[in-house]
């Protein structure tokens, strides 16, 4: 879950703008609406890679380009989203380019920063849930050098997210991950899954297989079952660790 941040001087335009936020984005949790200087670097501090920062330039007693020096000396980078009406502090602030997800000029719809941060947390959730993914296939004797790990990562990956794509693997899922790999041929992607599900249930120990996937002694694991049962059983972890998580 994404922690969101608001450097801006005005207190009811950050309120305003949070609850919009947070009305079309239950995934984010607010952890500061700062306006004083102690307030801003204890919470500049405090920021971690996965949060998001809605930085206003035009500061009163730190202004944001300060704030976005402070934390290139952190070594780790927020999400940091520039807002401001300022032409020259928005030239001013290009330079820092590489460290800054977005720039907008005030005034600005709140519906440009939900896209933004709809774009943000979308990545977010698709890498803890590699994560996630990448830790239970440890269960598994599969090599992760292989392009076959990489698209089954993908597909459960994917499943996560939704489902349905389970439903018709070739036009659903198979397309999906063709389009994140350059449009790898739809076909080339099937065989290489079915051939690492067969490379995994040859390896693993065929106790923890059949258990595992609910399977007599030598009855053959399909990709759909492989990529199937691991969501399943992964699902009610990530939801639970997520609600856990949100009340930290």
């Amino acid at each position: 879950m994404n922690r969101l941040a608001i450097l801006e001087d005005n207190l009811e335009f950050s309120k305003s703008l949070f609850n919009y936020i947070i009305r079309r984005n239950k995934k984010i949790r607010l952890l500061s609406l700062a306006i004083r200087g102690e307030e801003i670097i204890e919470l500049v501090d405090s920021l971690e890679e996965n949060d998001i920062l809605l930085l206003d330039l035009g500061l009163p007693e730190i202004n944001g380009i300060e704030v976005i020096e402070r934390l290139k000396k952190k070594g780790h980078m927020p999400y940091i989203i520039v807002m401001s009406g300022n032409v020259d502090l928005i030239e001013k602030v290009k330079e820092y380019t590489p460290y800054i997800y977005a720039i907008i000029k005030k005034p600005f719809a709140f519906s440009k920063v939900i896209d933004l941060i709809e774009e943000i947390t979308k990545g977010s959730e698709q890498k803890c849930y590699q994560e996630y993914v990448k830790e239970e296939l440890r269960k598994f004797e599969m090599n992760i050098t292989t392009i076959g790990y990489s698209y089954v990562v993908d597909a459960i990956t994917f499943c996560l997210e939704d489902e349905v794509l389970l439903k018709d693997m070739k036009n659903g899922l198979y397309k999906k991950i063709s389009a994140k790999n350059n449009n790898v041929k739809i076909s080339n992607i099937k065989w290489i899954i079915e051939k690492s599900t067969r490379s995994m249930q040859r390896f693993t120990d065929s106790d923890v297989a059949r258990v595992y996937f609910r399977v007599e002694s030598g009855e053959r694991i399909t990709p759909k079952l492989f990529i199937g049962t691991v969501v399943e059983r992964l699902k009610p972890k990530i939801e639970e660790d997520l609600r856990t998580k949100s009340f930290l």
